[in-house]
């Protein structure tokens, strides 16, 4: 089903080159390589991208997620299969499970997609995850984002470049219009699907699309705000990172030291959202009110504590989550992960995730009990098996019997400084 604006020119392959060096390093490309995976709903948008994506570099992989929200969605998620085969690209179909109508069912939707995407590419490897928002996208978000008071790191807009924990998300289509996308299809003889809910009015973004549609100049101005606002962001998370840098001290086990003087609440609501393992931060006043008069409290699933002349922030015990089966790659408390260290060695059946909780019931009592405070190593996490702690991997804590060979890697949902590249190309620095 082939619509949209006519008007247009298609987008050539050096100059989505020149984009992609400049959202570099990329890893070596060839038959055998790690491909760059794209994520392809079967729209315009993404199909434009997987057609460049393909053109620039051998190793790419194409990632089609069915929502299962209509009935069509099966069909056209296959049907994108098949176009991707055609453009000599290998794909993958997800289907969500569990994702139902009601409430919050765009954000719901959104979250399992990316959720789906990230295990596809750890699965396959892969490090990059190209998106296509393009520059239509961008001035809605900011239209929006204006609309409800954002603040200037809204203003920003979407990055161009973003990494997690282990995946790096990139929207190499962010100065493009949609209109050069259909035309860069019709030029190729590229059929898409429409999503007919990109119309409906009932929807803030459809309306703020609506709107841009109506003032031409509109996008230019929103596109303005983005660059602007997007160069102001970069250069304050640059002096968030050499902050923590020069006065926070980081632990494996999920907690971080501060100095006597806590840093400014945009920083703080950054460790607190890390260290209590949320995807957003908390209520700015609170936080603030924190930062100006330091006390012990409890905030966001954390607690803070004094340590040392300083603070100790930590997860609070009373937020944390309750035991699940142990497993390879199980996620414990959105925080850690139970990893393999040496490849072998499978873990006894019967095991459970959970705190570590009271030092005194795990601790060897032939070793000298460690300088840490008791409270942040309740907070651990541990194996545990017929209600007992049989391992506490941070602390070398193991069983008699039970191999050693597994440990918790702190991956929270959100790294504090998330090393984003806003506004112009860059090369993307290396999150905190």
């Amino acid at each position: 089903m082939m619509t949209g604006d006519a008007a247009g020119r298609p987008v050539g392959d050096d100059m989505f080159a020149r984009i992609m060096r400049g959202l570099g390093p990329w890893l070596p490309d060839g038959p055998d390589a790690v491909p760059v995976a794209i994520a392809v709903s079967g729209g315009a948008d993404s199909l434009a991208l997987a057609l460049l994506a393909r053109r620039w570099r051998q190793a790419v992989v194409g990632l089609v997620v069915d929502h299962g929200l209509r009935a069509e969605s099966a069909a056209e998620a296959a049907q994108t299969v098949r176009r991707l085969a055609r453009m000599d690209i290998p794909a993958r179909l997800l289907r969500l499970e569990g994702l139902s109508r009601g409430s919050r069912m765009a954000e719901r939707a959104r979250h399992m997609r990316y959720q789906a995407l990230v295990t596809a590419c750890r699965e396959l490897g892969a490090i990059d995850l190209l998106v296509g928002h393009h520059a239509g996208d961008q001035a809605e978000t900011v239209m929006m984002r204006r609309r409800a008071a954002s603040g200037p790191d809204g203003l920003a807009g979407m990055a161009r470049a973003v990494t997690g924990n282990d995946v790096r998300l990139v929207r190499p289509l962010l100065d493009i219009a949609k209109s050069d996308l259909y035309a860069t299809l019709r030029h190729a003889g590229m059929d898409w699907v429409e999503d007919p809910s990109n119309a409906d009015l009932r929807t803030e973004r459809a309306r703020a699309r609506a709107a841009l549609a109506r003032d031409v100049g509109l996008r230019d101005r929103m596109l303005r705000v983005v660059r602007a606002a997007g160069r102001r962001r970069m250069r304050h998370e640059e002096e968030d990172a050499l902050w923590l840098a020069r006065h926070a001290r980081f632990h494996a086990g999920g907690w971080v030291e501060l100095p006597a003087r806590l840093p400014c609440a945009h920083i703080m609501s950054a460790l607190i959202r890390t260290v209590g393992g949320r995807e957003y931060v908390p209520s700015r006043p609170g936080v603030a009110a924190l930062c100006e008069h330091p006390r012990a409290a409890t905030l966001g699933g954390t607690r803070l504590m004094a340590y040392k002349g300083g603070w100790l922030l930590l997860r609070e015990e009373a937020a944390m989550e309750g035991q699940v089966p142990a497993h390879a790659g199980v996620r414990w408390d959105n925080r850690f992960v139970l990893r393999p260290s040496d490849g072998g060695c499978p873990l006894p059946a019967s095991l459970w995730v959970g705190a570590a909780g009271a030092v005194a019931a795990w601790w060897p009592r032939d070793r000298a009990r460690p300088v840490m405070p008791a409270r942040a190593l309740r907070t651990l996490p541990a194996l545990h098996h017929d209600g007992h702690v049989v391992a506490v991997p941070h602390m070398g804590v193991f069983a008699p019997g039970l191999p050693h060979g597994w440990c918790f890697a702190f991956v929270p949902p959100v790294p504090v400084t998330p090393g984003g590249c806003f506004g112009v190309p860059a090369q993307i620095p290396r999150p905190v």
